[in-house]
């Protein structure tokens, strides 16, 4: 196939005075950038890539059509396919757990504060919020608690796409806060009828010129929902996401977004969508092949091609009906033979096929295929490879939770004790830099899978000892936990125990000679050079 030809007017020459040998290369370089690149995976004159066809759309335009399937899809999944529960477990176990924890990080440098008032302050917006986060006052609809409220975020997110928590303000008798969330599914967002769907208004997300959220239009009802809705006219509200008068967040939008421009969350499952069902089928076919073979049937063949049925009685027919049990012997007739049948089941080969899709659908969810099965077959290099891999991607998804629902929350009810006056954090409302000094936060989740806690332990002591890591670091990634707290209670333990004689320091042995206790020894005897002298 001959390339076009390129004119280049003189005026876009970059300088004057080229060569015939330099004109040319610069015309051949601009012919071969407009009939195509160097990457074969661009090529369509190939039989390998000849009738694939893709185009290019921009981030709503690739997701927006799919998404009322791809979430109905995942749904029914999660609902129905055990590989499917098992990763949405598996991810919403390694990544939530018992819950994200609040640990209080004051900047007492930027506050000006000493570090004895830092502590202060994170100890009781601590327990504050432990109070709250504890109770079913945190919940708009009192049926859960904090961490439970991050499990329904979380797992919603990664079957829907996105979720969407509100802020309401419902002051309940006995709750110390009147803070509490409304979580909004995915598929109560959407445009009401008679808004198009344009880039201004798309998929019940409004945006301003800059491409920021400014409100979502939400349904009453939800869409699926067949309870009380026959009949019902179908209403929608318009939530800013961020308040007129205060300009703070009223409306999160928790999704992982993958491009620039995507308006709404994919769910997680979603690349895997295909193999997951093809598999499950897959499964049912051999598991129903297996129960078949399991039923021993024995076929009889004669030579005239009359069934037994037919038949008049005769040696071993017994009028037709021929019983098959322990020890049975059945007299055939001479032209009578017996044929078995045998699927060849179980097969085989379906383990191998069905670990090697496995493994793909893992590479695509980041869980490798081990921990995704729950098998730990091979060496211990090999298995403490795959869950420090896992690890690395639930680590990323828990800072993902803790900063785009997690922290916002906590922020949300420290202003309200800061409003209350039940915390003091002088310049919380009217400097936005102490405002994140006051507000800074860790989210501590539970401990990662251990194979070997005993080496673990040698490491870490080993990382504490060189500088690599404090005491407060390996706390929080051994039980997630708070150093504070624990050396607190480790100091009272170590107290009591020595009041109550059962740590009590050995005593010396004594010289039976001079009546004495021998003398400490010279620190230059009993320490070596790393050389091994003395």
């Amino acid at each position: 196939m001959s390339k076009p030809r390129v004119r280049i007017p003189a005026r876009n020459v970059p300088s004057a005075g080229l060569t015939r040998a330099e004109a040319k290369a610069l015309g051949q370089a601009a012919a071969l950038y407009v009939g195509g690149g160097s990457y074969s995976g661009a090529r369509s004159d190939k039989a390998s890539m000849k009738n694939w066809h893709t185009t290019s759309g921009s981030a709503d335009s690739d997701t927006l059509g799919d998404l009322a399937t791809l979430r109905s899809r995942s749904r029914d999944l999660g609902r129905n396919n055990p590989l499917a529960v098992g990763a949405l477990a598996t991810e919403t176990t390694n990544v939530v757990g018992t819950g994200l924890r609040l640990r209080s990080t004051v900047d007492a440098d930027l506050l000006g504060i000493t570090e004895e008032a830092a502590d202060k302050f994170e100890r009781r917006a601590e327990l504050l919020f432990g109070i709250w986060g504890g109770s079913n006052f945190c919940d708009a609809t009192l049926s859960t608690n904090f961490p439970g409220l991050q499990d329904i975020v979380f797992r919603s997110a990664l079957e829907s796409g996105d979720i969407f928590p509100l802020r309401r303000y419902l002051p309940r008798k006995g709750a110390i806060a009147g803070l509490a969330l409304q979580l909004i599914e995915a598929d109560r967002v959407a445009n009401p009828p008679g808004i198009p769907e344009t880039e201004r208004v798309a998929a019940g997300i409004e945006r301003d010129g800059d491409g920021a959220a400014v409100r979502a239009f939400v349904r009453n009802k939800h869409p699926g929902d067949a309870l009380g809705t026959i009949g019902a006219d179908e209403e929608y509200t318009a939530i800013p996401f961020y308040g007129a008068k205060t300009g703070e967040r009223q409306l999160l939008h928790v999704y992982r977004k993958l491009r620039d421009g995507q308006r709404r969350g994919v769910p997680f499952l979603a690349p895997v969508i295909e193999p997951l069902k093809q598999l499950d089928r897959f499964t049912e076919s051999e598991l129903m092949a297996a129960v078949v073979s399991s039923f021993f049937t024995v076929f009889v063949k004669t030579e005239t091609g009359e069934g037994l049925g037919e038949l008049e009685g005769g040696p071993g027919n017994l009028g037709g009906d021929i019983a098959l049990g322990p020890g049975a012997v059945v007299d055939l007739a001479g032209n009578e033979s017996v044929e078995f049948a045998n699927p060849a089941r179980p097969n085989a080969q379906f383990e191998p096929f069905f670990l090697a899709i496995v493994k793909q659908i893992g590479v695509a969810l980041e869980i490798p295929y081990e921990l995704l099965l729950k098998t730990f077959n091979s060496s211990y290099s090999a298995s403490r490879a795959a869950i420090e891999t896992a690890w690395q991607h639930f680590r990323t998804r828990r800072a993902w939770l803790a900063s785009s629902f997690c922290q916002p929350v906590y922020e949300w009810f420290l202003s309200e004790m800061v409003a209350r006056e039940l915390l003091s954090a002088p310049g919380f409302f009217t400097d936005p830099i102490r405002r994140a000094a006051w507000s800074g936060a860790q989210w501590i989740g539970d401990a990662r899978i251990s194979l070997s806690p005993l080496d673990e332990n040698k490491a870490d002591e080993i990382a504490e000892a060189r500088g690599w890591k404090t005491s407060e670091e390996i706390t929080a990634e051994k039980t997630g936990g708070d150093w504070a707290t624990k050396h607190r209670t480790r100091s009272r333990e170590v107290e009591l125990r020595r009041a109550a004689g059962l740590d009590a320091p050995p005593a010396a042995p004594v010289n039976s000679a001079t009546g004495t206790a021998p003398s400490a020894p010279s620190p230059a005897k009993e320490t070596k050079s790393e050389g091994g002298e003395e």
